[in-house]
């Protein structure tokens, strides 16, 4: 028993310094949120259900991945609750879109867009 719980601790620690490595949010992955951000917008307004899915389901998983990030780095509060802000949002508008609904599925994506540039104004880099 004493081993099980040993290797788990070692695992733990172990799964814990390699975060930063795979969670690095950089500048490329930023883009990317922008690019799929842009374009969920561009779909909604050509009402591409099929598409809009699957977009906000990308920004769905990006916006968890920059969440767990900030929540390792802490001292950022604000860019934990704007990033499940953000997810809330893109889970909505899958929502939404399912039910046809893509006039408010366009007010969301818009609130989606404010957030991102609220965490910008705390967080980006020059």
């Amino acid at each position: 028993m004493r081993r099980s719980i040993a290797f788990t601790a070692t695992l733990l620690v172990l799964a814990g310094s390699a975060w930063p490595a795979e969670t690095e949010i950089d500048s490329d992955f930023m883009q990317a949120v922008e690019d799929v951000n842009n374009s969920l917008s561009s779909d909604i307004a050509e009402r591409n259900a099929k598409a809009i899915v699957a977009e906000a389901k990308d920004l769905l998983s990006r916006f968890e991945q920059i969440q767990l990030y900030y929540e390792h780095k802490g001292e950022a509060d604000d860019a934990v609750k704007l990033s499940r802000k953000s997810r809330d949002l893109a889970a909505e508008i899958v929502t939404l879109v399912s039910a046809k609904d893509f006039d408010t599925a366009a007010q969301k994506a818009t609130d989606l867009s404010r957030a991102c540039k609220t965490c910008h104004n705390f967080y980006k880099k020059s």
